[in-house]
C-alpha cells in the first residue's frame, strides 16, 4: 500500500515566499505615506482654487453690475 502523505509536501513548497525584509517594509510605508501626503495636497490646493474662482466670478459679475 503506498503512503497517501508522499505527495503532500508540506516543508518543501513549491511556490516562493516573496517576503520582505524590513527594509523594504519600510520603503513601502515611506511611499504609501507620500501617496497619501500628495493626495491631501492635492485636495488642500483644488479647495483653494476652488475658493479663487468663485471670489473672482463674484468679482467679475458686480464688475459687469456697476459697469452697467
Amino acid at each position: 500500500m503506498k503512503n497517501p502523505f508522499n505527495k503532500l509536501n508540506l516543508f518543501k513548497s513549491k511556490e516562493k515566499n516573496n517576503l520582505p525584509n524590513i527594509a523594504e517594509q519600510r520603503e513601502l510605508e515611506i511611499q504609501k505615506e507620500k501617496i497619501e501626503k500628495e493626495k491631501e495636497f492635492r485636495a488642500y490646493v483644488s479647495a483653494i482654487n476652488q475658493r479663487y474662482d468663485k471670489m473672482t466670478n463674484t468679482k467679475r459679475k458686480n464688475f459687469f453690475r456697476n459697469a452697467a
